[in-house]
């Protein structure tokens, strides 16, 4: 046989071998691709990535185009650099349009500086505009123009090129119609990167992924764009929890009734594997976190909603808002709820709220009575408080509000007190133990002779609260012989100054005393049973520090169906008001879950229409009567730990 004959044999048997495979693919339905140019190129390195069966019929129409042609079921899946409008939604589902909504990746903007400068670290809104915008042109020139404390050097200033994605986000985030003439415009990531790296002075913008592809060469800022979030770095993770604002989200939405076409499952289930991080990172994107992968899988299955997308635009406080809102419980969550009653009252003058700190067990036996339209609690309702509400047809939802803590300070030579059990701090601190203890060998026989120096803040104070709460369960007074001073710099330098010295003091206050130096200081670490946990923003989020009091507002659904109760929320949980939980110190709530509650929130409101609309069963128990407790008597919960919100029960 000759080499052409054993040549066409060859082909004649793969053909018979592979015809069906290819019969298949050439045969399945074509999948039709709308969308942004920004984002199809990425799409076809996915696709060619993970999955060659699927064909695919792409058109560049821009995310508007892609997103109207989308919802009007003329393409199967579209592309966009950004999520869908709530009118796009709109249109989709008039149509008939259930789509599935997949985040693949970030185009996350990082401005870079050289890596020995050592101003300006973190950029504000009006810093990046006074640096790049039209008007900075020939005006901003110099370091020290910006911030006085900058040092005298000169301003060189490095921008994408004009049609660029970049370019494009950077015009968006800064003042006035595209960026100041007199920068060195550059054709690449890599050639701005090179700029950049040979001058102190130079700053330049980029992609993340080319930034952190340059390792040292260059140093990347941090911004603070929206005031509220404060500086970050740029991340996956701080753009999907909302602190880092110069990044655009990238989409790929796909109608459900498309689902079965051939080889799309497979190419979707790629795209949100963890697989697909590499190919993301390749085409010079920054792959989502592990966490919204999870989301995207969970949406594709149909377990989830869309989660990406919702926004703050979902619910509009009505004009002319009036009406009552009754609100009661603990008097420990009152410095954050009078600030939030004093703004909503002042930016709604026609309603009136009534706030009654009467300590949990009355708030929640109101609660159930139909007396309140919510408490803000430290404790959750017990089954029988439940099964009043019950009773009386309310059905709380709880929203978690984070936790207030108290850290102990203790002198750093006193090793014994690296660990303190809450039955300890009860000796401690409690007016009981006043003269009977006064030395650390009577708080335990393993402890030294010292003489015990107590430190406090002044009388009064909320952590005083807070400590004994936690330790005791119920609140305590004071012993008379601790020596108490409001400045916790000076009970942190008090306590360093005196072996066997003891202090607490809040979070907050903490970091001004770490920020001052202050040495010969060690963390008392707090043991409730479960082993010595030391207090950190993990572990009083999470509340396994013990010495942490929940704050939660618990909501009776039928007060939900009340524009309102519901603008009091909607508002309490809205980007402008997020500053209220840090001055107040709630620690565990972050500015990226306030999307997650708001939806909450819409689900609530949704459902409370529902059961309105429902005529109700006569109740089949009479209001609770029973004596209220203390105020204080707020017993330590089994708090939630995620900012979701719950029904209770």
């Amino acid at each position: 046989m000759s080499s052409l004959q054993r040549r066409i044999g060859l082909f004649l048997l793969l053909t018979f071998v592979l015809l069906p495979g290819m019969l298949s693919a050439q045969e399945g339905e074509a999948v039709t691709v709308v969308g942004s140019g920004t984002v199809a190129p990425l799409f076809e390195a996915l696709a060619a990535a993970g999955a060659a069966d699927v064909r695919l019929d792409l058109t560049i129409t821009g995310t508007n185009g892609g997103f109207e042609r989308f919802c009007q079921s003329q393409a199967d899946l579209t592309t966009a650099n950004r999520p869908i409008s709530a009118e796009e939604d709109a249109a989709c589902s008039e149509a008939g349009v259930n789509y599935v909504e997949l985040l693949v990746a970030h185009h996350i903007l990082a401005i870079i500086a050289n890596p020995d400068a050592e101003y300006a670290q973190c950029l504000s809104a009006g810093d990046l505009s006074a640096i790049f915008a039209p008007s900075a042109q020939e005006t901003t020139t110099n370091w020290n123009q910006l911030d006085p404390n900058n040092p005298d050097i000169s301003l060189e200033v490095y921008a994408p090129s004009e049609g660029s994605p970049s370019f494009a986000m950077l015009d968006n985030i800064i003042g006035g119609d595209g960026i100041r003439a007199d920068a060195a415009f550059q054709s690449s990531d890599a050639d701005t990167i090179a700029a950049v790296s040979r001058s102190n002075g130079a700053v330049g913008a980029v992609s993340l992924a080319a930034a952190e592809n340059a390792g040292e060469t260059v140093k990347i800022l941090e911004l603070n764009l929206n005031q509220v979030a404060g500086c970050a770095r740029p991340s996956a993770e701080a753009v999907e929890n909302r602190l880092y604002e110069a990044a655009n989200p990238l989409f790929v939405y796909v109608n459900r009734a498309a689902l079965d076409k051939s080889g799309l499952r497979g190419l979707l289930d790629f795209m949100v594997s963890d697989q697909a991080a590499t190919v993301v990172t390749e085409q010079g994107f920054t792959p989502p976190t592990a966490a919204a992968y999870e989301t995207d899988r969970a949406v594709l299955e149909g377990t989830l909603e869309r989660q990406f997308s919702r926004g703050a635009g979902d619910y509009q406080i009505p004009a002319g808002l009036s009406g009552t809102i009754a609100i009661g419980g603990t008097a420990t969550g009152r410095s954050y709820l009078d600030g939030l009653i004093s703004g909503f009252n002042a930016s709604y003058p026609g309603i009136t709220t009534d706030f009654s700190p009467e300590g949990d067990p009355a708030g929640f036996r109101r609660l159930c009575n139909g007396e309140l339209d919510l408490v803000i609690a430290a404790g959750q309702l017990s089954p029988e408080q439940i099964q009043n509400c019950e009773a009386n047809n309310i059905t709380p939802l709880t929203i978690e509000l984070g936790r207030r803590a108290v850290i102990l300070l203790a002198n750093a030579d006193s090793e014994y007190l690296v660990c303190l059990t809450t039955e300890q701090l009860k000796t401690i601190w409690s007016a009981e133990s006043g003269s009977a203890v006064t030395t650390w060998n009577e708080v335990s026989a393993e402890f030294p002779e010292t003489p015990m120096t107590l430190f406090a803040p002044a009388a009064g104070s909320i952590y005083t609260d807070v400590l004994l709460l936690s330790a005791a369960g119920v609140g305590l007074p004071v012993r008379a012989d601790t020596q108490t001073n409001a400045d916790p710099l000076y009970r942190a330098a008090a306590t360093a100054n005196v072996a066997g010295g003891l202090t607490y003091m809040s979070w907050a206050e903490y970091q001004r005393v770490l920020a001052n130096n202050q040495s010969n200081i060690q963390l008392t670490a707090v043991d409730a049973g479960s082993g010595c946990i030391t207090p950190s923003l993990e572990t009083i989020a999470d509340g396994s520090y013990p010495l942490a009091l929940p704050a939660r507002f618990i909501i009776s659904q039928p007060a939900l169906n009340r524009a309102e109760v519901q603008s009091f929320l909607w508002y309490a949980f809205s980007d402008e008001n997020f500053t209220r939980f840090t001055e107040a110190e709630l620690i565990g709530l972050s500015f990226g879950d306030l999307p997650l509650v708001r939806d909450t929130l819409l689900q609530a409101y949704a459902r409370a229409a529902e059961a309105a609309s429902v005529p109700e069963a006569a109740p089949e128990a009479t209001a609770e009567t029973t004596p209220e407790a203390a105020p204080d008597a707020t017993a330590e919960p089994a708090a939630e730990t995620t900012p979701e919100a719950t029904p209770e029960g």
